[in-house]
């Protein structure tokens, strides 16, 4: 996989989406389901599920806050190296969902990702988003569909247009990288008993507002026992010393910034104490 990074990311700037088979392991992908199944049916009993099309699709949000399976996959090796490259080095965690599409469920308005940014976009990535494929993708259970090369356009979809979409195929393991501006929508589940799960692990360029407010929402033990990747996600890192700081920022942070009153740096000599 690591040596596949570069084609991965080529490809997703080409085409605006890659599909990379085998991803997940098997024991991992029964973990996996099983948690969400859990979770699915947690939410459900207590009444706080998020329901669509009557009931036929569910979604659950927030999972980095939910099961310490989630924590792993948002913060995956491979996935981040590509993030990496696609968002310019430096990036952060805006969302973290499922979404359980099950026969009957309806497709949803096509998008972009980076809808919410007035176009025209940058010629930069501002967003990817990693889909979890954790049953197989088919045209006819709901997978995700996308319109092949709308990225390019660096803009959003008109309402009033009908646009001609594909489906992202793939086995159940697989995750498809998708780029921020491809635009997308979940596909009709036209299937009699199929049942397509997925999860969507969303990164934007530090310097943008999140989906979800993980300062606020996630769990204070989830804090404690988050690695520094982990932690960096959930954007309890400074950026360049001015986006993310709590009353300021950190006393170092300030004298570097000053560094010939702080010590930290030395004053240019003058013409007269050179000589």
């Amino acid at each position: 996989m690591r040596n596949d990074i570069d084609r991965i990311v080529g490809e997703v700037e080409e085409s605006g989406v890659c599909v990379v088979p085998n991803f997940v392991p098997g024991a991992s992908l029964r973990r996996i389901r099983s948690d969400l199944d859990r979770l699915n049916e947690l939410e459900r009993q207590r009444g706080v599920a998020f329901l669509e099309s009557e009931g036929a699709n569910q979604r659950v949000f927030n999972l980095v806050n939910k099961g310490e399976v989630f924590e792993e996959i948002v913060q995956h090796p491979d996935a981040m190296a590509v993030m990496d490259k696609l968002l310019g080095g430096d990036f952060i965690l805006s969302g973290f969902s499922s979404n359980t599409t099950g026969p009957g469920g309806e497709e949803m308005t096509l998008h972009s990702d980076s809808g919410y940014v007035p176009p025209p976009h940058p010629e930069y990535l501002l967003s990817a988003n990693a889909i979890w494929m954790l049953d197989d993708f088919t045209e006819e259970n709901g997978g995700t569909r996308y319109v092949p090369g709308s990225h390019k356009l660096r803009t959003i979809p008109d309402a009033r247009q009908n646009y001609e979409t594909v489906p992202i195929i793939g086995k159940a393991g697989s995750v498809a990288f998708l780029h921020g501006y491809t635009w997308h929508k979940t596909g009709s589940n036209n299937s009699r008993d199929g049942q397509r799960r997925a999860l969507f692990a969303y990164y934007v360029r530090p310097f943008l507002r999140v989906q979800e407010n993980h300062i606020v929402s996630v769990r204070e033990e989830v804090w404690h026992r988050a690695s520094p990747v982990l932690r960096h996600l959930l954007g309890g890192d400074l950026w360049l010393n001015s986006i993310g700081f709590f009353d300021g920022p950190p006393k170092a942070y300030r004298e570097a910034a000053f560094p010939r009153r702080s010590g930290l740096g030395t004053p240019p000599k003058t013409e007269s104490q050179g000589k």
